[in-house]
């Protein structure tokens, strides 16, 4: 999510701070202690191997073995000679534990770029190191735009196809719903094409792939013709936004919600295409301080627990609509300068908004020490065997808070409520739930494992994690 599109009232936040402080006794600032620099391992070639971390710094790992295929053949010949677990990497935005191994790590990175645009057919072919960023450009040249972007786009391609990532809209699916071909290596060190039409099984399993299948190296995507957004976002009272869901879901080809716990209020944001001709000469600038109130308040919560939901109410009351104009690619994709933990179920979309007003109704009564946004998001459902969308159209809740705060109780005491709901968790986001529950959510759990296993009979794509929630021994 994006912070910005939160305009909080910064100047009164820092008056009613320094008040708060004051009464406190504090000065303002929280401490904190930088952690010990971990310089890796000799690994098995003599040279040093360097730890990795996610993005949040949740999960991390030392690897004995780094590895950057140059291309798809020398990607090929290191899968024919693995004679150790591999596990993929992309740009380490997945809060579970998908990436993690003592062993051999392999990136991508140099299998990246946009090619083969048809402009006519409105396809192109991408590569999976490609950062999701660098797609919306290179379309753009050629007078096309993706269909519909996540707001994440730092994201490796390869990865968001992994794990189903998606945007939002009622008409609009997850990303991997716009591949139309694949190609994806196997533990043998094969290359296999797979489509609708061809390898049917193998494509409907690998566009939620998990990285449990092999490692896709490149997806011909659908596009659409070149497009412009308006963004609009304004604060209302969370009743009204939660009772006007389903209108506003229904008048905007993008909607979406943040509702921010302890407080009255939640903020919609609407997007949908318009002519370039539309777009004003001026337009503002956004504030860019938006993170640096939220901090603030959060911090300032810690020495004042009591003052929790009158601080949020003060800066949300302030916020004044706004309005942002721009290439398909610029309103989509946001700037990650916020580091945060995060959880995210999908619920059947005709309760998703009765199952958001139950957490934010459990955060007050359970008085939740949290003040972290919640994104929701309508989703349209799709035919990919793991997806949280398959065969039924979502509303996806994302529960965060920021990466040096406590999240553990806070996800323990909601994850509950999204299972009364038959939620499906996000693969790549924090969750509790095993082989069993998954298997009692996806009616094709049991074709994704067969088809995992005609891929990777010896386990060569396979960490702990994946044992767990797939079930394998």
């Amino acid at each position: 999510m994006n912070f910005d599109r939160i305009q909080l009232n910064r100047r009164n936040l820092l008056k009613a701070a320094g008040a708060g402080l004051v009464a406190a006794g504090t000065a303002g600032c929280s401490s904190s202690v930088k952690p010990q620099e971990n310089p890796g391992i000799i690994g098995k070639d003599g040279k040093r191997v360097l730890p990795w971390s996610n993005w949040s710094g949740n999960q991390h790992c030392q690897p004995n073995e780094r590895l950057v295929p140059r291309n798809e053949d020398e990607l090929l010949n290191i899968l024919r000679n693995a004679t150790q677990p591999i596990r993929s990497i992309g740009s380490g935005h997945s809060f579970s534990a998908l990436v993690p191994t003592d062993q051999t790590l392999l990136s991508l990175a140099r299998l990246r770029g946009v090619e083969n645009i048809d402009s006519d057919a409105m396809e192109a072919d991408v590569w999976a190191g490609t950062r999701l960023s660098q797609i919306g450009d290179k379309l753009w040249e050629h007078g096309l735009s993706t269909i519909n972007m996540s707001d994440i786009d730092t994201q490796a391609f390869g990865g968001a196809l992994a794990t189903s990532t998606h945007g939002t809209g009622k008409e609009l699916g997850t990303l991997s719903t716009h591949v139309k071909t694949l190609r994806i290596a196997n533990a043998a060190g094969e290359m296999l094409e797979c489509s609708a039409s061809q390898n049917a099984d193998l494509f409907n399993a690998a566009r939620n792939n998990l990285g449990a299948l092999g490692v896709v190296t490149k997806a011909r995507i659908h596009a659409d013709k070149a497009y412009y957004l308006k963004e609009h976002s304004w604060m209302m009272s969370e009743d009204e936004g939660l009772e006007r869901a389903e209108e506003l879901r229904d008048a905007h080809r993008h909607y979406e919600m943040y509702a921010l716990p302890h407080s009255d209020y939640m903020l919609g944001i609407a997007i949908d295409k318009i002519d370039p001709s539309e777009i004003p000469a001026d337009q503002p600038e956004p504030s860019g301080d938006a993170y640096e109130a939220f901090r603030m308040m959060s911090n300032l919560i810690d020495y004042m627990p009591f003052a929790r939901s009158w601080l949020v109410n003060f800066g949300a009351g302030g916020v004044e609509p706004e309005t942002r104009y721009g290439k398909s690619h610029e309103i989509f994709g946001n700037l990650r300068d916020i580091r945060f933990n995060e959880m995210e179920y999908t619920v059947p979309a005709e309760v998703g908004p009765q199952c958001l007003r139950e957490i934010l109704q459990t955060i007050k009564k359970q008085n939740i020490p949290v003040i972290f946004p919640i994104e929701a998001r309508y989703i349209k459902g799709d035919d990919v065997w793991l997806s949280p969308f398959y065969k039924r159209d979502g509303f996806a809740i994302s529960c965060h808070n920021f990466h040096d705060k406590d999240y553990k109780k806070y996800f323990a005491a909601i994850e509950p409520i999204f299972w009364k709901y038959d939620g499906r968790p996000h693969w790549g986001k924090i969750h509790t739930l095993k082989a069993a529950e998954f298997a009692a959510r996806y009616e094709r759990f049991n074709d994704f494992l067969r088809v995992r296993k005609e891929m990777d009979p010896q386990g060569l794509f396979l960490n702990d994690h994946l044992r767990s929630t797939l079930g394998i021994s």
